[in-house]
């Protein structure tokens, strides 16, 4: 009796096994109900996608992408989105599948007018300034200001490996960019990083 028993519970062991693996196999990253897919995003000719959420109506992004890099883009419904761009190629990738550098994108809207990139900066002295970057000595990290070739405000933080820069885009999107620390220069990031928003975003 015990050996049926113990017959029985590896069959649905392996069974169990099977499904989950049926699983994985069939859910693919384009089983986003919040994604939809264009032909010809806002007349452009090329291929797109908009994400949204009908219970945030003021919450919507919309990208020129291919359906494949739409699907690698990452939004739950809130009120951010992410994806990853491999470097220096600029194309939207799948996190970790891709070999190379990969940058970090988060974007959110807010109200530009409430805004203010150099708030917490009120009352420190940059420690120094060199080719209009201003360093300022944050305790546990060093933060870079400098103003980007669109003349927005950007801020760049040193964190142990990576860097994290924030900028304003468009009328209302706040973005944030990570980045491996080896690739030092900021600025040149920061023109990477407009040329990935130039070439996706569709306002």
């Amino acid at each position: 009796m015990f050996v049926k028993y113990l017959k029985y519970g590896c069959g649905l062991v392996v069974l169990m096994l099977l499904s989950w693996l049926v699983f994985f196999l069939m859910s693919k990253p384009q089983d986003n109900p919040y994604m939809r897919l264009y032909s010809s995003v806002n007349g452009t000719g090329s291929p797109g996608c908009e994400f949204l959420n009908e219970k945030r109506p003021n919450v919507h992004f919309k990208f020129k992408l291919s359906a494949q890099e739409c699907r690698f883009v990452f939004y739950g419904g809130g009120e951010g989105i992410k994806f990853y761009v491999d470097y220096p190629s600029s194309a939207v990738v799948f996190p970790r599948l891709e070999k190379g550098i990969q940058i970090y994108f988060f974007m959110t809207r807010i109200s530009r007018d409430e805004y203010d990139a150099s708030r917490h900066l009120v009352g420190k002295s940059p420690i120094s300034v060199s080719d209009g970057i201003e360093l300022y000595d944050m305790n546990d990290y060093k933060e870079r200001k400098f103003v980007g070739e669109d003349g927005v405000s950007v801020i760049a933080s040193d964190f142990l490996a990576t860097i994290r820069a924030s900028r304003l885009y468009a009328p209302d999107l706040l973005v944030f960019y990570q980045y491996p620390k080896e690739l030092t220069d900021v600025k040149a990031m920061d023109r990477f990083a407009l040329e990935v928003l130039r070439k996706i975003v569709v306002e």
